[in-house]
C-alpha cells in the first residue's frame, strides 16, 4: 500500500471541520446537541400501529404488566405461608382479570357477527322454507283444552 493511498483513506475517514465563522460554529454544536439528544431520547412504541387504542386497553396492558411485576416479586420471596398466601392472590386475580378480557372478546365476535349478518343482503324466503308456513291448524275437528291442548278427531 503506498503512502498517498493512506493519506487519502485517513483523509476519508477524518471528521470535515465546520468552516469558519460564528454562525458556522454555532450550527455544528447545535447539530451535535441534537444527536447526542435524539440517543438519550427513548423511542415511544405503540401497541397497535394499525388500529386505535382505547383508554381502556392501555389500562388493561398496565394492569397485565402490574400483575407479572408482581408475580416476578413474589417468585423471588423465600418459601413459606405468606409467599403462598401472595400466589394465590395474585392467580385469583389474574383469573378475574383474563375471564373479564375473554367476556369482552366474546361480546366483539358477536357484535362483529352480528354486524356482518346485518350488512348481507336479505336473500328472501323459498316456498320450501320452513318460515314459510305461517298460520294456525286447521279448525277442523275438536279442541278440549282439558286433554293437553289442541287436538284434532277423525282428521289424520
Amino acid at each position: 500500500m503506498s503512502a498517498a493511498s493512506k493519506i487519502v483513506r485517513k483523509a476519508a475517514k477524518a471528521k470535515p471541520t465546520p468552516p469558519a465563522g460564528d454562525n458556522a460554529l454555532i450550527e455544528a454544536r447545535k447539530r451535535a446537541r441534537d444527536r447526542q439528544e435524539a440517543k438519550v431520547t427513548p423511542q415511544q412504541g405503540s401497541i397497535a400501529t394499525k388500529m386505535t387504542v382505547s383508554k381502556t386497553d392501555i389500562e388493561q396492558a398496565k394492569t397485565a404488566n402490574e400483575l407479572d411485576k408482581l408475580e416476578r416479586r413474589i417468585d423471588e420471596m423465600p418459601d413459606g405461608l405468606r409467599k403462598k398466601m401472595m400466589q394465590d392472590m395474585v392467580e385469583k386475580q389474574r383469573k378475574k382479570f383474563e375471564g373479564m378480557q375473554a367476556d369482552e372478546m366474546d361480546k366483539s365476535v358477536r357484535k362483529s357477527a352480528q354486524a356482518a349478518r346485518d350488512r348481507s343482503k336479505f336473500k328472501g324466503y323459498t316456498p320450501s322454507s320452513p318460515f314459510n308456513r305461517g298460520g294456525m291448524p286447521s279448525r277442523k275437528g275438536s279442541y278440549d283444552m282439558r286433554k293437553g291442548g289442541m287436538f284434532m278427531k277423525g282428521n289424520k
